[in-house]
């Protein structure tokens, strides 16, 4: 009887000291509403909370305090420490606190981050294709990625692209391009835009494309789920095609790119630049890429891809227009 009366009280006392998860971290918005959870991260005006409902997007504007039971790594605005330092990290510097008040040491509007460093990025990989035996032989295979870095008032965003298609052992599709922009934002709104973009595609006869540009640019809107920007500018177009005389000449320039995020789980995407050439022909050249990518696991996700691409003076016997279906996997980083 002693023997069975130790085994309950050792069924018990496993079940009193067995972890039971719970949400220490507590934040309090303008409208008196108190949400737990975990605090993930503060970044570009937006707090990320884990519940136990999934990831919770938060304006920072809305929130007036929060404590949270670890240290939390709070980014503010510290004394300058020279020319170069400033200027990559804007003389911020971290503190470590588990609350946040209007009225305590550190004001909650004087939070320009939490549990983010000096530089930040975030970037994707998707590659898709096919392959085909029998009556008929086919394959296929395209990649691209894009990486976005910031760092106080610069942005930089990198963009590589391949499609490569073969059908009964003839090539029928080769072509790749690569892009490179940065901004420097004088306000937090308003930007300074360079950019390069280099393509190559032989079946438009295209050797090799080189654009630069440059122009102001504005940040309409940025949030946890929507990011919206706009350029415009001048550019230089230096093409070489293998069936005519290579030509060179200035350009207008009008772009912009978007992302938004519905029900927290659908990415959609797009990004458009255009293209007009002031000499040669006027021609008029678009490039545009839209899609969505659906999370599977974690940062896996699969993405259905649509390109377009335009231009007005092409090579000889060449068409105006391509465009491409593209599915694909990949992941997040």
């Amino acid at each position: 009887m002693l023997r069975g009366r130790s085994h309950h009280w050792l069924v018990l006392a496993v079940i009193c000291l067995a972890p039971i998860p719970t949400w220490a971290d507590e934040v309090m918005t303008r409208n008196g509403d108190r949400l737990t959870g975990e605090v993930l991260t503060m970044e570009d005006g937006v707090l990320s909370l884990h519940t136990e409902y999934g990831e919770m997007k938060i304006d920072w504007g809305k929130v007036v305090q929060m404590t949270s039971i670890k240290p939390m790594k709070v980014r503010v605005l510290g004394e300058k420490k020279g020319l170069i330092s400033d200027f990559f990290i804007g003389g911020h510097e971290f503190r470590h606190v588990t609350e946040l008040r209007q009225d305590g040491p550190i004001p909650v509007s004087d939070v320009k981050g939490i549990n983010i460093g000096h530089i930040r990025h975030d970037g994707t990989v998707t590659i898709g294709g096919n392959h085909t035996t029998g009556n008929t032989n086919t394959k296929a295979v395209n990649a691209v990625s894009r990486v976005t870095i910031q760092a106080h008032r610069q942005r930089l965003y990198l963009e590589g692209k391949y499609n490569y298609g073969e059908a009964n052992s003839a090539v029928t599709a080769r072509n790749w391009a690569g892009q490179l922009k940065y901004d420097y934002f004088l306000t937090e709104k308003f930007f300074l835009n360079t950019s390069n973009m280099i393509e190559h595609d032989r079946f438009q006869n295209l050797q090799l494309r080189t654009t630069l540009g440059a122009g102001p640019g504005y940040q309409f809107l940025s949030s946890g789920n929507i990011s919206l920007s706009s350029t415009v500018g001048l550019a230089y177009v230096d093409e070489d095609f293998t069936t005519v005389p290579r030509t060179e000449t200035p350009s207008t320039h009008l772009g912009y790119r978007l992302d938004f995020t519905l029900f927290s789980r659908l990415k959609f995407f797009q990004r458009f630049d255009g293209y007009y050439d002031l000499k040669y022909g006027n021609a008029i050249r678009i490039t545009m890429d839209q899609g969505v990518r659906i999370p599977v696991y974690q940062t896996l996700y699969v993405s259905l891809e649509y390109d377009y691409r335009l231009n007005t003076q092409p090579a000889p016997d060449r068409k105006k227009i391509d465009d491409s279906y593209i599915f694909g996997v990949g992941f997040e980083f």
